[in-house]
């Protein structure tokens, strides 16, 4: 048979163009979780609940009234009412009223009327009377129901590829079932020469390592591998197994029969039965790659020798899946960085879970248990135990959580529905922490976190109207950092649909649930109350001290319409887009808020931050924020840099 030379060699550049415009799209799927390991997520995963689902304790002790906890000491005890006790997994109900306490162990819900556990250590108990040998503050030694995750957060985002950390969250979340992206690749191997493993290997033949070098290649990328084993080189045969392939596939590799001998044919194939888009590529090893489409179904003939195979598969064809599935990886085991802020140690052997961001690394620790420590972290340090300080600056190795595809950006302060959007359109990967604003200033100083989102209202006297976030830079002295517009969010009273409430006047004998301390829209209710309460000239404290719940502090917005929707609350503090999502609940508009964007100047310049601004300042942002939610004439653009 005639030899057929290469067609003219196309460059690295043309064929990375060629490969990038194939299309190759995956199927969704619904496996069970067990089994859902290391595919990509095809939805948003929204959690249906809180995590924990209810205030529990995290140590034994007793859960008690803090205020009656407050005269004790080791030499005159408080003496409390002991009315039983609640392991861990009980439904028991107790109410505790004062002068009462309950045994309680770690993990078991928090009785209704307790605000605080005290440690066994500190207590002693005689003829069903436990003596308290110290105070204990409100929410001492309590996990807050939804303090790790709360109901309707994006947990984890489409195109996520599960690993451990992400199958935790899932299982913690109560998924059984994961919607997943099945992406099925076809793999041939071609040759006279080859045989497969644990057959005996005769004169001139070779084991077939592409078909399982490849098939391992593709399941780490997070595509559904398919063996379809050795096709000798007869043009029939491979004719009717890429035929079978085709109507099965969403891409095929093939490995062999590429060049221009004799018995090589895959070219010959493709032209026949569908387009050839090139054959040979200027790249070494790897010149013989042919690339081409049968039925819609892309082909991508890869090298016969396994070394130069593997080689074109991770330059070119790993990316291609990876963009097909929306999700990027790292395949590194460990890896180099630097501190990224001051670290105080536990003066033990430590393994502390860190996150990384452009070669910075963070501690990534939520508290004993959190699941999300795991899910925020990219792997762990070693801190041995004569180290207690690590200075920021310092060269760490971090221990990597298999593959990792670490974020973009770090980000905290407080929550904004605009964040979603941000990350969205940007292409860029979070790492978001919630803390509200004043943790989010705090990050800042402590150079924990790249971008901070605040809101924080303040108001001198004799002021017309709050200054939002710049006054705060200024008592911060956060002089290495920059202030960039953000976007204007409508605050109001949330209430059911059948409430006579209108307004802030009508709050007196309400119960409120309010947001956190250190929030912008608490601060912005305090503020709102403060401006009614010198216009009706009536004492603020009087007035607020007359709302049932006012000192409340949920920290969710979801938390918020949770207690509204089920009674507990009469009204409750949030944004407007809260309501939007809740037919069942009313919005009373009270104020516009300013929610702006705190950045380090260290990073303003990177390719990340100035993506996000461009972001920020798009159009298409502004056409895509949720209600309640509008853009300003300076959005994008910073308004103070000391």
């Amino acid at each position: 048979m005639k030899r057929k030379e290469f067609r003219e060699l196309v460059s690295v550049e043309e064929a990375r163009k060629i490969i990038n415009s194939l299309k190759v799209t995956p199927e969704k799927e619904y496996l069970a979780l067990e089994n859902a390991y290391g595919k990509t997520l095809a939805e948003d995963i929204i959690t249906e609940i809180n995590v924990p689902p209810f205030p529990r304790a995290v140590m034994d002790g007793y859960a008690v009234r803090a205020e009656d906890t407050y005269a004790g000491s080791e030499k005159v005890p408080v003496k409390l009412k002991l009315l039983g006790n609640i392991p861990a997994g009980s439904d028991e109900k107790f109410r505790i009223s004062a002068g009462e306490a309950v045994e309680i162990a770690t993990g078991a819900p928090i009785p209704e009327g307790a605000d605080a556990v005290v440690m066994v250590e500190y207590t002693y108990e005689e003829n069903e009377t436990v003596s308290v040998l110290g105070a204990v503050t409100a929410g001492e030694n309590i996990t807050k129901a939804g303090s790790d995750i709360r109901k309707g957060e994006r947990v984890l985002r489409r195109g996520r590829k599960l690993g451990t950390r992400e199958i935790g969250v899932l299982a913690s979340t109560g998924k059984k079932e994961v919607p997943v992206l099945r992406l099925p690749i076809g793999i041939i191997s071609t040759g006279d020469e080859l045989v497969s493993p644990g057959e005996n290997l005769t004169q001139g033949k070779v084991y077939d390592a592409n078909s399982y070098t490849l098939y391992a290649g593709v399941k780490e990328c997070g595509a559904s591998p398919l063996l379809y084993g050795i096709v000798k080189d007869d043009e029939n045969l491979m004719g009717k197994v890429l035929e079978t392939a085709v109507s099965e596939c969403a891409l095929i590799l093939t490995s062999g029969s590429t060049s221009s001998g004799s018995g090589d044919v895959m070219y010959r194939l493709i032209d026949r039965a569908g387009e050839t888009l090139a054959h040979g590529v200027n790249i070494k090893p790897g010149k013989p790659v042919v690339i081409g489409v049968i039925k819609s179904v892309p082909i991508i003939g890869l090298p016969g020798n396994p070394t130069s195979a593997l080689m074109i598969f991770n330059e070119f064809v790993a990316p291609l899946l990876r963009k097909s599935l929306g999700a990027g990886a790292g395949t590194r085991k460990t890896e180099k960085g630097i501190m990224g802020t001051d670290l105080r140690s536990e003066g033990r052997q430590q393994l502390l879970p860190v996150g990384m961001v452009r070669g910075r690394v963070y501690p990534a620790d939520r508290g004993s248990g959190a699941i999300t420590s795991l899910s925020g972290a990219d792997g762990f340090i070693e801190i041995p135990p004569k180290t207690e300080f690590i200075e920021s600056g310092t060269p760490v190795e971090v221990t990597l959580f298999g593959e990792v595809e670490k974020p973009d950006l770090q980000i905290s302060g407080g929550f904004c529905p605009g964040l979603d959007v941000l990350e969205d359109l940007s292409g860029l990967r979070f790492r978001t922490l919630y803390t509200g604003s004043s943790g989010g200033f705090s990050a800042i100083a402590a150079k924990t976190a790249d971008i901070a989102g605040v809101n924080l209202p303040s108001k001198s006297k004799g002021q017309a109207e709050a200054l939002y976030n710049i006054p705060i830079m200024k008592n911060m002295e956060l002089s290495e950092a920059v202030l960039v517009r953000g976007y204007r969010r409508e605050v109001g009273l949330l209430v059911r649909l059948d409430s006579t409430i209108k307004g802030l006047e009508d709050l007196p004998g309400k119960h409120l649930i309010n947001r956190n301390r250190g929030s912008g829209i608490r601060a912005l209710l305090d503020l709102k109350i403060e401006e009614l309460a010198g216009e009706k000239e009536i004492n603020k404290k009087e007035f607020t001290d007359s709302i049932h719940g006012y000192s409340s502090g949920a920290k969710s917005e979801v938390a918020v319409c949770e207690a509204v929707l089920s009674g507990k609350a009469d009204a409750g503090v949030g944004l407007r887009n809260c309501a939007e999502k809740n037919n069942d609940i009313k919005f009373i508009k009270i104020a516009e808020e300013e929610y702006d964007f705190l950045i380090r100047k260290e990073v303003l310049d990177t390719p990340e931050v100035q993506k996000f601004l461009q972001t920020l300042g798009s159009k298409e942002f502004a056409s895509k924020l949720p209600a309640g939610l509008q853009v300003c004439e300076r959005t994008g653009e910073i308004i103070y840099n000391e």
